[in-house]
């Protein structure tokens, strides 16, 4: 019977809270407009284009090899594995400061024992046992200060999660770059071996020719030489070969180097791409910019918890239980139960000005992030322009170098035919074969350069 009682009141303190609770002074939130034009300059507007699917690193990068790299960075790369922590970490946040807009009901169990003196011949000794449960200085919001600042706590969990979500897409865009780098310079080795050889047997045929008295001493060091210099050449990428490995595996973060870097031409990579068009809206979906705007949205909470400041808060606390001198009879019918209702209002009358500074510093930090999101705005804008803008150039270019390396590829047949019948010199032939050597180079060059253009688009557009 007496639970039931106690039962009866709690639920009227708690019902009595929450029809206290809350109003809110929160400032009404509007995104800012975007401080970039509505199309990319130079790139034809269309609506269509808006309906373009989020690009997914699945989709975009097809290539199985790359995928698998991707995928072990994914489970193992530790950068990505703080930042999960990072989210657990904002979540707990988030999850205390929610915590303290409901009241927080406690059992207690007290033994109170005492002496009261009224004269020298007089005293009293008393002692009392009580069992309870009660809410202790609840908050009751009435003006939104803990809703609040619940609600920033929530900003900031979601701008971490999206920070992860960016730290996800510029991990795949590293290894997507690195693989890109690594097949280029295996690619860069395989010419170079194949020049070697092909300086090789110029030497030999020189040192022939100058035994036979056709050729000086002078053709046969510079044949040496052009040997040594791609020798050196070799072992040059030789050594960005074992850095670019080096790369690769600290970002797959694997504790042990098992996974394989599969290698193939350069050609066979094939990476998505994106429709012409796309509106400068779609910069929405990159998570840094989404990450910005939650932070904004935080700090848009604050000014609410720093409002309701200058206003009174009321705490409460209640308690029932049961109460008796005796302990074995405490929970028996001969107890007594006992009821505790003690509200507070507590006034800001005089604090030299505090509340009126950290509503000016919320407001203030208010102001930083709308700068801040603009900011990473245009950040993000200038980072798709500078893909597309030389995407043309890189195309144009790799096709002049393609028709170069065919054109000195010719010429130096020519001239080797040439030499033979003595039309030509063999300083002529030195100058096309390092001719031949930067045409091929170059193309290779650029061919990585047209490659890593399409990887930075995926992170420039908010891959995922």
């Amino acid at each position: 019977m007496k639970c039931s009682r106690i039962k009866g009141q709690l639920a009227a303190g708690v019902a009595l809270v929450f029809a206290l609770s809350s109003c809110s002074l929160v400032p009404e939130y509007f995104r800012p407009p975007a401080p970039v034009p509505e199309a990319y300059p130079g790139q034809p507007a269309s609506d269509a284009v808006t309906e373009v699917p989020p690009l997914t690193w699945q989709s975009y990068f097809p290539d199985t090899d790359l995928q698998k790299l991707i995928q072990v960075a994914l489970e193992h790369n530790r950068d990505l594995k703080t930042a999960v922590l990072r989210m657990d970490e904002a979540k707990a946040t988030y999850g205390i400061q929610k915590a303290d807009r409901l009241p927080t009901i406690q059992g207690n169990l007290a033994y109170d024992r005492s002496r009261t003196v009224f004269s020298s011949s007089q005293a009293f000794e008393a002692e009392l046992f009580r069992v309870g449960v009660g809410i202790s200085e609840y908050e009751v919001d009435i003006f939104g200060r803990v809703k609040s600042l619940s609600q920033a706590a929530l900003e900031q969990y979601l701008a971490v999660a999206e920070n992860r979500q960016a730290i996800q897409a510029s991990l795949v865009t590293e290894i997507a770059t690195q693989y890109v780098n690594l097949l280029t310079i295996h690619a860069q080795l395989k010419l170079a071996q194949q020049t070697l050889d092909d300086r090789k047997q110029t030497l030999q045929r020189t040192q022939r020719r100058f035994d036979a008295g056709l050729d000086q001493i002078l053709d046969v060091k510079s044949a040496q030489i052009q040997v040594e210099q791609v020798q050196a050449q070799y072992a040059q990428w030789q050594r960005q070969l074992e850095t670019t490995k080096n790369a690769l595996y600290l970002l797959l973060g694997e504790p042990s180097q098992r996974t394989a870097l599969i290698v193939k031409p350069l050609e066979a990579l094939r990476l998505g791409n994106t429709p012409a068009g796309l509106p400068s809206t779609l910069l929405t979906r990159r998570a840094d910019i989404r990450a910005a705007e939650h932070q904004l949205k935080a700090a848009n909470a604050n000014i609410g918890a720093a409002r309701a400041a200058f206003y009174p808060r009321l705490q409460l606390t209640t308690n029932v239980g049961l109460v008796n001198s005796d302990f074995s009879k405490l929970f028996t019918q001969t107890g007594s139960n006992y009821w505790a209702f003690s509200p507070q209002l507590v006034i800001p009358i005089f604090n030299y000005g505090r509340n009126k500074a950290n509503l000016n510093l919320a407001e203030a930090r208010q102001h930083i992030e709308v700068v801040n999101y603009e900011k990473t705005i245009q950040t993000a804008f200038k980072e798709v322009m500078d893909v597309l803008s030389t995407r043309t150039a890189i195309e144009e270019e790799s096709a002049a170098r393609t028709r170069l390396n065919d054109l000195e590829s010719s010429r130096l047949q020519l001239v080797k035919r040439k030499l033979d019948q003595g039309l030509v010199t063999y300083l002529e032939l030195l100058d096309a074969q390092r001719s031949v050597l930067d045409a091929q180079a170059q193309a290779l060059q650029i061919r990585q350069l047209a490659l890593q253009n399409q990887v930075s688009l995926y992170k420039a557009l908010g891959g995922s």
